[in-house]
């Protein structure tokens, strides 16, 4: 190739293409069928949405004052348990990490372990809590915490397994313990992605408390179903209006954070 000429662009497969564009069109039909979706039947429905949003507009702003009590319900939720699972989820993201793991039968179990939390929702989490806890913010609590651990340590393990292992086995190397490699070499290179894998469970968990209030777990959850329940769909929009602005709030506030840790 003569210097200065741009690099031709392989052919294109277009029999892989069109296998490709062929089977997803395939599989979403066969979805559409297994759940018996009819674009008929949805075009006849959407008046009913849009006679919904006529019945939520304009959002009724005298009920705004009461909100305030259970929204701060819904922010000490969403603290604690971003909180309580961020420091449990320390210790499962190492025992998850295969190159800082005590053993191959730890890290199996802890994997196993880390599978079941992802695998059961927030919503049963709050549920099972509900039933053992009583109703209220504690049980939402309780399911942010388990609903943080299932995150932070999935995501952080990952982040672990991919530091420079050098520092580590040159704390191991001069005689210092599991924990001081930990301490000294391990942590400190992913403790960046930790915090900003805790900024984003934050913000999930703010949504989050929201969803859990319907079972009971709390927060402005409870009054966003009590309102529903009710028909007062004029102060369903003023709720969800509000945790919409706080939730981008907090994601600007998360984001300005990342950048100064970047």
């Amino acid at each position: 190739m003569a210097r200065g000429a741009l690099p031709t662009k392989p052919p294109k497969n277009w029999w892989l293409i069109g296998g490709v564009t062929a089977f997803l069109l395939a599989m979403t039909w066969w979805s559409a069928e297994g759940i018996g979706f009819s674009l008929i039947e949805l075009m006849c429905n959407i008046t009913g949405g849009g006679r919904l949003l006529a019945e939520s507009w304009p959002p009724d702003f005298s009920y705004l004052p009461r909100l305030a009590e259970p929204f701060l319900e819904t922010l000490n939720i969403a603290i604690i348990g971003t909180v309580v699972g961020g420091v449990l989820s320390v210790p499962v993201s190492v025992l998850a990490a295969r190159n800082l793991t005590l053993g191959r039968v730890i890290w199996f179990g802890d994997r196993n372990f880390m599978n079941i939390l992802r695998t059961l929702p927030d919503l049963f989490w709050a549920m099972l809590f509900a039933t053992a806890v009583g109703f209220g913010p504690v049980a939402g609590a309780l399911a942010l915490s388990v609903f943080t651990i299932a995150v932070i340590s999935k995501l952080w393990s990952e982040s672990l397994e991919s530091i420079d292992m050098g520092l580590p086995e040159a704390v191991r190397a001069v005689g210092g313990t599991w924990l001081q490699m930990l301490k000294f070499g391990a942590i400190p290179q992913a403790m960046q992605t930790y915090v900003s894998y805790a900024l984003y469970a934050f913000e999930l968990n703010v949504r989050a408390s929201m969803v859990l209030g319907l079972v009971g777990a709390g927060g402005i959850g409870m009054i966003l179903e009590t309102q529903r329940a009710n028909f007062e769909y004029e102060r369903v929009a003023l709720i969800v209006l509000v945790v919409l602005v706080a939730v981008l709030i907090i994601e600007e506030i998360s984001e300005a954070i990342r950048r100064r840790l970047a």
